[in-house]
């Protein structure tokens, strides 16, 4: 059983895209992930991860405010169990980003073909999620969804429902879907972790084209991606909705 657990982060106001990210492994990886996630949970005297309350909350001493150093020495213990147990045994990350600016920008026909951010960024990673694991599916293997609790649950699961039932490429190989609490999920607090540096990530290279330090060391060590990146902005979104219009299916996960 593969599992892919996801956290959705970004809103339309601040950020001006809508983001789904985490991270896809077998069952096994994630039991080994777990048992170090909570030792070093326990090490740090912490009931659970909550990446931007703990770092709002991290008592710092003197300087002018929390730094980009300061970050990736805080979340070390945290990125090193993700990078140690999930992506060295075989795990990958997955980064969906849609933009809002982008989507306002189609037709009121490619809207017909393309969901709203939020929406599109779930389901373009749950694609994302099993074109990279799909040699690995068969009747005895398939894929099970986890997402963070949120106020979008009905929304995301009536998502899930529809790209199922109308999708014959993933129909067979989508085995199930849940809502966990992050406080008590560990591979939650994982994909929420990775959302917070992706947040932080999209700001400073919107900025100054910038990554930050404990992004890059997470993502994109030595220069060798181990998340699975897509942003979806104007142009790639009206190239999708003319692909779907061409096959005639609103669900297509054509690329």
């Amino acid at each position: 059983m593969v599992h892919a657990t996801f956290d959705d982060v970004g809103t339309r106001e601040k950020d001006g895209m809508s983001a789904v990210v985490g991270y896809v492994a077998y069952r096994e990886t994630w039991h080994k992930f777990n048992f170090r996630w909570r030792v070093t949970l326990a090490q740090l005297n912490m009931p659970y991860l909550h990446t931007s309350t703990y770092l709002h909350g991290f008592p710092l001493i003197g300087g002018d405010g929390m730094t980009d150093d300061d970050v990736h020495r805080i979340l070390l213990p945290f990125t090193s169990a993700i990078r140690e147990q999930l992506i060295d045994d075989g795990a990958f990350g997955v980064s969906v980003v849609t933009e809002w600016d982008g989507y306002e920008g189609l037709t009121d026909k490619e809207k017909k073909f393309i969901r709203p951010p939020d929406i599109h960024s779930f389901e373009m990673a749950i694609s994302l999620a099993y074109r990279n694991m799909s040699n690995a599916f068969d009747v005895d293997n398939c894929m099970a969804i986890q997402m963070d609790e949120s106020h979008d649950v009905p929304k995301l699961y009536k998502s899930y429902e529809v790209f199922k039932s109308k999708n014959p490429v993933v129909r067979n190989y989508l085995g199930a879907i849940c809502f966990c609490d992050d406080k008590l999920h560990a591979p939650i607090q994982a994909a929420d972790l990775l959302g917070n540096l992706l947040l932080k990530a999209w700001r400073s290279y919107k900025l100054d084209g910038s990554w930050p330090k404990a992004f890059r060391e997470l993502a994109i060590p030595d220069g060798r991606p181990n998340v699975v990146q897509v942003v979806y902005d104007y142009s790639s979104l009206k190239n999708l909705a003319a692909k779907r219009m061409a096959e005639t299916d609103r669900m297509a996960i054509l690329e």
